[in-house]
């Protein structure tokens, strides 16, 4: 071979592994959702003095990305039922960006850890506190004039001179509000009150799906936290979303109490928590079905609403685990099974 014939086969090659990489880091507008792993909640939420866990309390994870070629290509073809493509829309809500998205995830797993220390230090006689502190904007419709002052991330505190404390205050004090007219509001932006004024508008098309509605352009959720004696830490890091509420409210009821709830066993879980006690549905339960039995889980809690517990029995049969899939409407169904627990 000439020397010019081994250069251009070099160049050649260079340029296919340039390609390579470039499809590898190129994100297709899809997503991946495929079984994650069952993590122990102990190394990361730690009560004060707290009564050390015999046993793991776990949360369980999915993986949810953004699909390069290769993902794609690989799951498309793959025919594996437990790993799915998903669309866009399946994954963010009507115009969220990626920076919102993650504030979303963020959010639902701060409001889970606060929930589920309420839900666990309450059953203790702990008297926790719950502090509502107002309304967190976790998406700001872009198009819309509140898009010109409001951030993800801000929290009013006040609407049209009236003090707000929750959504329900929002709602009512944006009451009789019309197109055009304009809304002054106090929010705290990175600890400091800011005023702002927003106006009343119709959305778009696109976000009213066609039934004529305005309003200010956000989307909110409670911003609130809890205060309870002795103090509490949580140490999770890059998991999203509310899906461990159950499970971290079980891990801090045991490491508050003397009962040892878990026996030794390794038990896995998903499912809301909510303020009245009761497990909300979270979906992807199958897979994690798969991801908390590959991790040697014993026992799963499921939630029985939306049918995710016939799901998770489903998936449990079929993959032909001899982990124990437990079906639970609130906390005390979850407290009612370990306390009978072997």
């Amino acid at each position: 071979m000439s020397k010019r014939s081994k250069n251009i086969t070099y160049y050649v090659i260079l340029i296919i592994v340039i390609i390579a990489i470039g499809l590898y880091f190129y994100r297709l507008p899809v997503y991946v959702e495929k079984p994650g792993a069952a993590e122990s909640i102990n190394p990361i939420v730690k009560v004060k003095n707290g009564h050390k866990v015999n046993g793991d309390f776990m949360l369980v994870y999915v993986y949810v990305g953004q699909a390069n070629i290769y993902q794609y290509l690989w799951t498309k073809y793959d025919h594996n039922k437990y790993t799915t493509l998903m669309k866009p829309q399946e994954v963010k809500l009507p115009d969220e960006n990626n920076e919102e998205y993650n504030l979303r995830q963020e959010n639902y797993m701060q409001s889970a850890q606060d929930i589920a220390t309420y839900v666990a230090y309450k059953h203790a006689d702990k008297h926790p506190k719950l502090i509502k502190d107002g309304a967190l904007i976790i998406n700001v419709f872009s198009g819309m004039p509140a898009a010109k002052v409001l951030k993800p991330g801000d929290v009013i505190v006040s609407a049209n001179g009236k003090k707000i404390s929750t959504i329900m205050d929002m709602q009512n004090a944006l009451k009789g509000e019309k197109p055009g007219d304009t809304i002054p509001m106090q929010v705290k932006r990175n600890g400091k009150i800011k005023n702002v004024k927003v106006k009343v508008t119709k959305y778009p098309k696109k976000l009213s799906q066609g039934i004529k509605k305005y309003g200010i352009g956000v989307m909110q959720t409670d911003e609130f936290h809890v205060k309870v004696k002795p103090d509490i830490k949580f140490d999770i890091k890059n998991i999203g979303g509310p899906s461990a509420g159950l499970m971290m409210s079980l891990e801090i009821y045991d490491q508050l109490t003397k009962e040892d709830l878990a026996k030794g066993h390794k038990i896995a879980g998903t499912g809301t928590i909510n303020l009245d006690d009761s497990v909300g549905p979270i979906g992807g339960i199958k897979e994690k079905i798969v991801g908390a039995s590959k991790s040697g889980a014993d026992i799963f809690f499921a939630p029985v609403a939306d049918n995710e517990y016939k799901q998770a029995e489903a998936a449990a049969k079929d993959i032909g685990t001899h982990m124990k899939v437990v079906p639970v409407k609130s906390f005390d169904d979850a407290l009612n099974y370990l306390h009978h627990l072997k």
